[in-house]
């Protein structure tokens, strides 16, 4: 009987220790990677140029708002024409499901006029991500 006394003590104590490492999200408790996600979308022309845009926008159509503005990670070089539009900094902006996000760019030379919309996952999700849409918005 005295052997299984410490054995059901540590027993005890480690469950203890691992109930502090639990974190609540107001969305239960998760275990979640340390990664830092981020998505964005490339715009670019036929040529495979990238063109100067005015009169971007990405509205999510759930809530009918613009996207909160993100900052760029650091350290981090994008590829040209990428425009950063969600980060897991904005997370909360976006449901567990998925919002669609209709984006609208102008191309400043030719006033041509693309809109595309995705669909962005976040909520309750440990990650934003791209549920389903174009990874380019290309002009003619």
């Amino acid at each position: 009987m005295i052997k299984k006394v410490p054995f059901l003590l540590l027993l005890i104590v480690g469950f203890a220790a691992c109930k502090g490492n639990k974190q609540e999200n107001g969305c239960g408790v998760q275990t979640c990677t340390l990664e830092y996600t981020y998505l964005g979308i490339v715009i670019t022309d036929k040529q495979n140029t990238y063109p100067a845009i005015t009169g971007f926008s990405a509205i999510n159509l759930r809530t009918n708002k613009a996207l909160s503005p993100v900052k760029y990670p650091p350290n981090i070089d994008f590829v040209q024409g990428f425009t950063l539009l969600a980060t897991d900094d904005n997370i909360k902006d976006f449901s567990t499901e998925g919002d669609d996000v209709k984006i609208t760019a102008t191309n400043a030379a030719t006033h041509q006029t693309l809109s595309s919309t995705i669909k962005i996952s976040g909520g309750c999700n440990c990650h934003i991500k791209k549920v389903s849409g174009p990874d380019k918005i290309v002009f003619d």
